[in-house]
């Protein structure tokens, strides 16, 4: 492919990139929107309906007791709507989305800077840029439905923000005198010894605190909808303060839930694992290439280390002594 036909189309994802961050960025403060807009109607109608349940056992009357339990059903209905979307969940994924694409057109404009002769293979480079547009594409998708991201996993595992590893290409060894871009063994090993570090330790970590907080908020999405409901059929049994008091339960556990936003926790930490789960896979993706193709070794290194959060131009670089390799969460 020639140059400037290869630089058209990187200038054309670029166009592509600044779009999806757009539409991401929107999607973001709709979902926010709807999540704050829940949680006060939700509000106004448990407040409502305990009330007049408990006037109607102080002072008698059908009406009251039609108005509680109409809004006592429609709270019940919002909570186990909210339960199933996990709407601070959706906001938080569109957030990270459009953070994830920001950082891909803003790397893709940094890359075409750099001097050809310092930067990994154009077409490679091509290639691996629009296998992560589609990566992200899939697992942040726009619609609600009926492509979703599942919202309790049975099992827990980092988002992907990239394509699928080439298992089929073996790492090559790096030799011990220095190539033209910087490539020796010492620097491989290092590299290696970071890759090994965020598989056996970062991603696990994160992972384990994102089904923790799966845990939790289970837990709080079914209790909610269940002392709602539990309110109203008391309501309808004729036991009105039992059910102005389970109704004002329910508001608890869904303020509760409201304030500490479990379904974005989650989201914040499987997107951690996610982050170092995709630094982890560009120094293995790096170390399958052949090294006339890489981009120069000091760069590289460099640039994994600011994704670590660690100093750049400092070997090895992540210490020996250290049980993790990234310092930025």
């Amino acid at each position: 492919m020639p140059t400037q036909r290869l630089l058209s189309h990187f200038h054309e994802l670029s166009v592509l990139v600044s779009d999806r961050t757009e539409m991401h960025s929107i999607l973001a403060m709709q979902r926010d929107n709807w999540n704050r807009l829940f949680h006060s109607t939700i509000t106004m109608a448990s407040v409502t309906a305990a009330t007049a349940s408990a006037v109607n056992a102080a002072l008698p009357a059908p009406g009251l007791q039609v108005v509680s339990i109409i809004l006592g059903l429609g709270a019940a209905a919002l909570m186990a709507l909210v339960s199933k979307f996990q709407p601070s969940q959706l906001a938080e994924e569109q957030r990270h989305a459009a953070r994830f694409f920001k950082r891909l057109g803003a790397d893709v404009e940094a890359t075409l800077q750099v001097d050809p002769r310092l930067r990994e293979d154009a077409f490679s480079y091509w290639e691996r840029s629009v296998t992560t547009l589609h990566a992200l594409d899939r697992a942040f998708p726009l619609p609600l439905t009926p492509i979703v991201v599942e919202k309790f996993p049975k099992q827990v595992g980092p988002s992907k923000l990239s394509g699928e590893l080439d298992l089929s290409q073996p790492e090559i060894e790096g030799s011990r005198q220095f190539h033209n871009n910087g490539w020796t063994s010492s620097a491989v090993e290092d590299l290696k010894h970071t890759a090994q570090l965020l598989r056996t330790s970062d991603i696990p970590h994160y992972i384990e605190m994102a089904n923790n907080a799966k845990i939790i908020n289970l837990i709080l999405s079914i209790t909610s909808p269940l002392l709602a409901t539990a309110g109203l059929v008391l309501n309808i049994a004729g036991c009105p303060y039992v059910a102005a008091a389970i109704t004002v339960g329910s508001l608890f556990a869904h303020t509760l839930t409201h304030a500490l936003q479990m379904g974005a926790v989650f989201e914040v930490y499987r997107n951690c694992a996610g982050y170092y789960a995709d630094v982890e896979k560009l120094i293995e993706q790096v170390l399958r290439l052949p090294v006339q193709q890489r981009e120069d070794a000091t760069i590289f290194q460099q640039k994994i280390s600011i994704l670590l959060g660690r100093r750049p131009a400092v070997t090895p670089m992540v210490p020996v002594s250290d049980k993790a390799a990234g310092i930025l969460f």
